[in-house]
């Protein structure tokens, strides 16, 4: 939502080489709620209807009937826009694997506990779709750890030197002076792999574990929102782990035998 409120259709859709003209619409994309129509009132249309799903979804009213317009519009936006970053790509799927979690919610507010167990029918779908949040955990922390632990400039420490002068994505010239500290920027470089690493670990352990995980994703990403901008990503991430954080570790008990 941030990233419809705060950023304009030319930066959405810009104007690439050899690309389309507006939304990408080519394949699956087609199926996007962006590309029925690419004239500037149906795109603003588009963004209002898209605002109004993530805020519904946002509200916490009645999960089992928001959760699916909540992946649409996420699922939209993603496969829409010429240049998506991680977290727009994160969190499609995230909604979508929430999909088998809500739809047993049958909660008026999803901000209230639950009366009572879910229902016998979801509980096995409900755990399994669990354990494959916490997989996707895995292998995006993973793989972030291991790409960065093969590159000469993360080893040495000065990768974050680097990032932080970015043209774009760089620090504000109020944090530019810190960029000669070599013992800092060496520091957050190790400090990004490590927490990166521990929280993997985090994610595959028991639910206190977890729970310091998405503590250590909210310093990462927190830092890396004030330190680079980059806000949507951040929020996606964090909220990838606390999905994954949440619940318990063990299988679901069977519900007892009728007599």
């Amino acid at each position: 939502m941030t990233v419809l409120v705060f950023t304009s259709d030319t930066d959405l859709f810009p104007v690439v080489p050899n690309g389309p003209t507006g939304p990408r619409c080519d394949g699956l994309r087609a199926l996007s709620l962006w590309c029925f129509d690419s004239s500037a009132a149906a795109l603003t249309m588009s963004r209002l209807v898209t605002i109004a799903a993530l805020v519904l979804a946002a509200s916490g009213y009645r999960p089992r009937w928001t959760c699916i317009p909540h992946w649409y519009a996420t699922f939209s936006l993603a496969a829409a826009i010429h240049v998506p970053n991680g977290g727009e790509n994160v969190a499609r799927f995230l909604t979508l694997l929430l999909i088998p979690l809500c739809l047993a919610d049958d909660r008026i507010w999803h901000w209230r506990r639950p009366a009572a167990p879910m229902p016998e029918w979801s509980r096995g779908s409900a755990y399994v779709t669990h354990l494959t949040i916490r997989l996707q955990v895995v292998i995006v922390y993973g793989q972030a750890v291991w790409i960065k632990a093969v590159e000469p400039e993360w080893r040495d420490g000065s990768a974050m030197h680097h990032v932080m002068q970015d043209a774009y994505f760089g620090v504000s010239s109020e944090l530019a002076g810190f960029l000669e500290w070599n013992v800092l920027t060496t520091s957050v470089t190790w400090g990004t792999i490590l927490l990166e690493s521990a929280i993997v670990v985090c994610v595959v352990g028991n639910s206190r574990l977890r729970r310091i995980g998405l503590a250590l994703a909210v310093v990462l990403h927190g830092g890396i929102v004030l330190a680079l901008g980059l806000v949507s990503f951040g929020l996606v991430m964090i909220s990838l782990v606390a999905a994954a954080s949440s619940g318990r570790s063990e299988f679901p008990e069977p519900a007892p035998p009728r007599r």
